[in-house]
């Protein structure tokens, strides 16, 4: 008989933390919408669960404090902090109507007065469906009753916004924009953006080449950067393109150095109901409405548990990546590092499952803008002598040297270029080289081929 009951008793155990593992491995691997819709359902399920919205969320006031902006340039004119323009995120993720209501989305990210958001929610309206500002300055100046400085200041601010390029008055302006939030500072490509978008047109590189001195690689190289550019940065916003969500941790610079926060703003609050928490210890209680309150005091613990769990794992799988990717952090996207989630892993001693389970649909935001954690992990290739990657970015540039050296009357194919890559110690698929290769404009061998 007592063997019996301690075989129920181990049989019983056993399922339980098999429930509550397979529960905590399923939060760990949801994203923040789905976490909130999973609160919601168990909160309408067990009345022992009580959720409300946390409209606190992070110290704003010390975050701006020793953060100007969260964009990917800091704009001194930012208004200090108030109540007034104290940020506020949106609690779901959605797709926007259109290019107004996605820039006006973005602009609660800043903190301006209420004249500066007045401005640029004026400047925003007068943009055309490719994103540019068409209107003379001082036709704005006059309707909003503004001087020019002011205008300047909230036109910047519009600049700053997503996608990169809106705001601009002329293409010139809206490439330029556009360098300046890849991180690039090229004088020869800024002048020809400047003064030669024309000749670009008609292919004349030679021309190009004798007029800024330099070689006709160069030159290539120099127009292959502006041809990566979008001349049309608002056709990106159609229904089906913009997206806006929200992030699970938010990166600031403290003291001189990143800080990792966990976005708790517009997070759930859940706890224990207190009248069925005092009902388990009143001794005149039903005993079967005991039980029934066992049952669901035990869920709803768990429940809150494992996301605890999930925002604890997520919070330092966060903080390995910045660690991890410190000139990025420092410099912007140009400065990847290549990584893999087996790094992460190791440094954190977890499983490789549990940092992609961390990483899936989770958002971060840092100086240069909004970042799926996924991100940080699709800059690296497996090679044959190294464990630790080729960054895609390197992986192209040796693609387009290869390609820019090759004989223009036979050119190479996509297999023999992976077999170059090999033999250069990288590893790269034929499939791999062509995607990489239409990634970056170059046609096909048959095309490039000259007569």
């Amino acid at each position: 008989m007592n063997f019996k009951n301690t075989l129920e008793l181990n049989q019983s155990q056993k399922l339980i933390l098999t429930t509550q593992l397979k529960q905590s491995l399923a939060i760990l691997n949801m994203s923040r919408l789905e976490v909130e819709e999973e609160i919601r359902k168990e909160s309408e399920s067990n009345p022992l669960l009580e959720a409300e919205k946390n409209e606190e969320g992070i110290d704003w006031e010390k975050y701006i404090k020793h953060m100007e902006s969260i964009n990917i340039r800091q704009d001194k004119n930012d208004a200090p902090y108030s109540s007034e323009n104290a940020v506020d995120f949106e609690n779901m993720i959605r797709s926007t109507s259109n290019l107004y209501d996605y820039l006006i989305d973005e602009l609660k990210y800043f903190k301006l007065t209420f004249e500066e958001k007045r401005i640029c929610k004026y400047i925003i309206d007068s943009l055309d469906e490719d994103g540019y500002l068409r209107i003379n300055d001082k036709e704005i100046y006059d309707a909003l009753r503004v001087d020019a400085s002011l205008f300047r200041r909230c036109l910047d601010i519009v600049q700053q916004l997503d996608p990169p390029g809106i705001g601009a008055r002329n293409i010139s302006e809206c490439l330029i924009l556009q360098l300046e939030r890849m991180g690039i500072s090229n004088n020869i490509v800024e002048n020809i953006i400047m003064n030669d978008l024309e000749l670009i047109g008609r292919n004349k590189l030679k021309d190009i080449a004798k007029k800024y001195k330099i070689s006709i690689e160069k030159c290539k190289e120099a127009i292959e950067i502006i041809r990566h550019l979008d001349p049309k940065p608002g056709r990106a916003c159609s229904n089906d393109k913009c997206v806006y969500v929200q992030p699970d941790v938010i990166v600031d610079k403290i003291d001189g150095k990143y800080i990792v926060h966990t976005n708790e703003k517009d997070v759930y609050n859940i706890k224990i109901n207190d009248f069925y928490r005092n009902m388990m210890t009143d001794k005149d209680s039903d005993k079967e409405a005991k039980e029934f309150i066992k049952d669901r005091l035990n869920s709803a613990a768990t429940l809150i548990k494992n996301i605890e769990s999930r925002k604890s794992t997520i919070l330092r799988i966060a903080e390995a990546i910045i660690d991890e990717q410190q000139e990025f952090i420092q410099k912007g996207e140009k400065y990847i590092k290549p990584m893999k989630m087996k790094d992460i892993a190791d440094k954190l001693e977890i499983h490789e499952s549990t940092v992609s389970r961390g990483v899936n649909g989770k958002y971060m935001l840092t100086p240069f803008g909004l970042y799926e954690f996924k991100f940080f992990f699709n800059a690296a290739l497996e090679t044959d002598n190294s464990s630790d990657g080729a960054s895609s970015a390197g992986i192209k540039r040796d693609i387009k040297d290869i390609i820019d050296g090759e004989n223009k009357k036979k050119p190479l194919s996509d297999d023999a270029i992976s077999k170059m890559l090999k033999e250069k110690g990288v590893s790269v698929a034929r499939r791999t080289v062509a995607k990489y290769r239409e990634e970056l404009g170059i046609p096909s061998s048959s095309r490039r081929k000259e007569f």
